[in-house]
């Protein structure tokens, strides 16, 4: 539904990024560079998701940084307003026993888009240089069938500090890797003025799968219709620059290919 200025309800994704690994593979670890150009305010309502999607088998997920994430505790169910932390999600799962936070941290189960549990932690980040890493770390029987526990990590390159967000037990042990994967840059909450998107960069690269480099394939930038045209990406030393906070006129083209040829495989 769109209010009265032609555009939809917030959440807006201004940039939507679909990064092609050019085959699946078997997953022990991935990784992915977020360089954020400036601080930002926590009332902006931010989200940065080095992940947008992945697949690990049939198990969606997606995970990133946000300006003010929510969450419950293992023991109190109540959901609270936390400010500026780490998350990591999955869909199709509701049982706090799937959730490993980390000591201090906070978790949340939810149906509200569609069934998922979550892992999440508080951080006071600000602009700089992170990596943002998720990782096979553990094994688990139950009833004679197999889970694996996927753990994610946030480094702060400025800081030299490796946080541990939490874990997720996911369905099966030889996981798989999805050759597609997307990345999103969203501002969600209340509705602000679209003049009061406040004006950054957001690069992302240097994607990394079980420790190796990965030379991409191909990637796409997808801007969604019904938001304002208020971002737009290049490439810059092989990877995705994202400014925002610029409106955008007369775009043409909804989806762009930035690295690979159009006849490239999807």
């Amino acid at each position: 539904m769109a209010d009265g200025d032609g555009y939809k309800r917030m959440p807006w994704h201004l940039v939507d990024f679909w990064w092609n690994l050019g085959k699946d593979v078997p997953f022990h670890g991935y990784n992915i560079d977020v360089t954020i150009s400036d601080d930002v305010p926590p009332s902006s309502n931010h989200y940065i998701a080095p992940i947008g999607l992945g697949h690990l088998g049939t198990t969606q997920f997606y995970g990133g940084i946000q300006t003010q994430i929510d969450g419950h505790t293992r023991k109190d169910a109540q959901v609270r307003k936390l400010g500026p932390g780490f998350l990591l999600s999955m869909w199709g799962e509701r049982g706090l026993d799937a959730i490993r936070p980390s000591i201090g941290g906070y978790c949340q189960s939810s149906g509200h888009e569609g069934d998922f549990v979550s892992v999440r932690r508080t951080y006071e980040w600000h602009k700089g240089r992170y990596t943002y890493r998720i990782v096979r770390i553990d094994r688990e029987e139950i009833d004679g069938k197999p889970f694996a526990w996927v753990g994610v990590f946030v480094y702060s390159h400025e800081k030299d500090e490796n946080v541990f967000v939490g874990a997720l037990r996911i369905k099966g042990d030889d996981l798989v890797l999805s050759r597609k994967l997307a990345s999103f840059v969203e501002v969600y909450g209340r509705r602000i003025p679209v003049a009061e998107i406040p004006r950054r960069t957001v690069t992302l690269g240097n994607l990394a799968v079980n420790g190796k480099p990965v030379e991409v394939v191909s990637a796409e930038a997808v801007y969604p219709k019904g938001v304002r045209d208020d971002a737009d990406a290049v490439v810059g030393d092989n990877q995705l620059v994202m400014t925002m906070g610029k409106p955008v006129e007369g775009r043409s083209k909804r989806s762009v290919r930035l690295i690979g040829s159009e006849g490239d495989k999807p």
